[in-house]
């Protein structure tokens, strides 16, 4: 009997000494759950309200304007970040019914000058078009909440037009007619075409 009480001590020893239970921190809050507030979603507090109007609901259509809104604010992160590149957007996944383009591969295209006014006016076209169809579904209209979808898709619609329209340089031609690579003087003008080595006369 006393080797079955010992016994039973020391594995409730055991157990006390290796059973390690999960610990919660008591200061989590939907702002870092990935669930509420999506990649790069702290970067606007429009795009937060949206995300914790929408928090509770769970469908398919609330998880597409999650990614819809922080495809919105990661595309305007790599944008105008100090270190351009895809971080952000390149995780993300690609959907038809919103995106024309992979994410990353718009701000590829944008960080190489590769975009024009008509690109940012289609991708941020189909962006609305689609985030108010499906705000029509999750939630009831209100003008609050319009104003908040307005301002996330501003503030994305600016970065693309500040950065991606830059004008690039031009290396191999003069940017205009008076520009002076055109300009050429008399003295040179007059000179003969060079003809290259001649052969040795006979």
């Amino acid at each position: 009997m006393t080797f079955v009480l010992i016994g039973v001590l020391l594995v409730l020893a055991f157990l006390l000494v290796h059973y390690k239970p999960a610990v919660r921190e008591g200061f989590s809050s939907a702002a870092v759950d990935p669930t509420f507030m999506p990649a790069c979603a702290e970067r606007s507090t429009a795009a937060q309200s949206l995300l914790m109007r929408i928090g509770p609901i769970k469908s398919d259509d609330a998880e597409e304007f999650r990614l819809l809104v922080s495809k919105l604010c990661c595309i305007e992160g790599d944008i105008a970040s100090a270190g351009v590149g895809t971080y952000r957007t390149i995780p993300l996944q690609f959907r038809t019914s919103h995106d024309m383009e992979p994410p990353s591969t718009f701000v590829g295209r944008c960080l190489r000058n590769a975009v024009r006014e008509r690109d940012i006016t289609l991708v941020i076209q189909k962006y609305e078009t689609r985030g108010r169809e499906l705000l029509g579904k999750l939630l009831s209209p209100c003008a609050e909440v319009e104003a908040e979808f307005t301002e996330v898709v501003a503030r994305t619609h600016l970065a693309m037009t500040s950065f991606c329209l830059k004008e690039q340089p031009s290396m191999d031609r003069p940017a205009g007619p008076r520009d002076p690579g055109y300009w050429e003087s008399d003295e040179v003008a007059e000179l003969a075409q060079y003809q290259g080595i001649s052969s040795a006369p006979k």
